[in-house]
């Protein structure tokens, strides 16, 4: 390839590796689902670690921190956005397959859009209310045929994908001075205090072996730091629409990992509903 740009080599290789990342967080949440934990400890460790680990980046690059409105918003947007949008993917794990709750999390685009639309007055053209229509037909056939999930897993894998959505929208109030991992450092702790407090009713409960602090670990650090990091690091090289568009190989990559390591199978409404939710975030993105 002589013509090759290596920089968007590079910038490919990191949101694949960001994908690859967060596809095989479910494996870690069974495992520990499989020592007891419940959703909340698992994601109070994994938001723990994580905010460690990129508070000590943030502070060996000295980067700003934000004050006043800026710094709420990122409270809010952790404390309570991504905790919501995490414990309902985490939850609809132990109710439906991975790759189920992993392609109706990408009917966000979808949701995101119609907020734009009824918040922000942004205009939909065509090419996006055909993306909706197919989103909407995805979702029906995934919900339709899917294999082995119980409806409440169902409700809850698309409520993270609303939640998500309304995350989206409430970041940008964020401004754009405010360096990426400095967000993710203050989301990411506002989120490890929230699932924190919501472990004291019935006191917090940790891994019994090594193998669960090792998937713990590996949830916190392959699933949070390297997978947000890589991705930041991909859109910086790609841009936002090619990093986004590029980034829709996570639902395909999850449902692989449940396939091959959980033993998930999996239904042809799944595989033709996913490719339509695909093929709508593929389009919106686009635009």
């Amino acid at each position: 390839m002589p013509h090759a740009n290596p920089a968007r080599i590079a910038g490919i290789g990191y949101i694949l590796l960001s994908a690859a990342c967060f596809a095989v967080m479910p494996v870690f949440g069974m495992r520990l689902y499989a020592e007891g934990l419940r959703p909340t400890d698992l994601l109070c460790m994994r938001f723990g670690f994580a905010a460690a680990l990129l508070w000590a980046i943030v502070f060996r690059q000295g980067l700003a921190l934000p004050r006043g409105r800026a710094l709420w918003v990122l409270i809010a947007m952790g404390g309570i956005g991504y905790t919501g949008q995490a414990l309902c993917y985490f939850s609809a794990l132990r109710l439906a397959p991975a790759a189920v709750v992993a392609l109706l999390l990408y009917l966000y685009p979808a949701f995101v859009t119609v907020l734009a639309w009824l918040v922000l007055k942004e205009h939909i053209g065509r090419r996006k209310l055909i993306a909706l229509l197919l989103a909407l037909a995805g979702c029906a056939l995934t919900v339709g045929y899917a294999s082995g999930a119980q409806p409440l897993g169902l409700v809850i894998a698309s409520g993270a994908a609303l939640i998500y959505a309304v995350y989206i929208i409430a970041g940008r109030l964020v401004p754009r001075g405010v360096p990426a991992l400095v967000q993710a450092a203050i989301v990411c702790t506002a989120a490890a205090v929230t699932t924190t407090l919501l472990t004291l009713p019935e006191g917090p409960r940790a891994p019994e072996t090594l193998i669960g602090w090792s998937a713990a670990l590996a949830l916190a650090f392959v699933g949070t730091v390297v997978a947000v990091s890589a991705f930041l690091a991909g859109l910086a090289r790609l841009g936002a629409s090619s990093a986004a568009t590029l980034s829709t190989v996570e639902p395909v990559l999850t449902a692989l990992a449940g396939a091959a390591l959980l033993g998930q199978p999996l239904g042809l409404g799944t595989i033709v509903g996913g490719a339509l939710i695909l093929v709508a975030a593929l389009l919106i993105t686009r635009e």
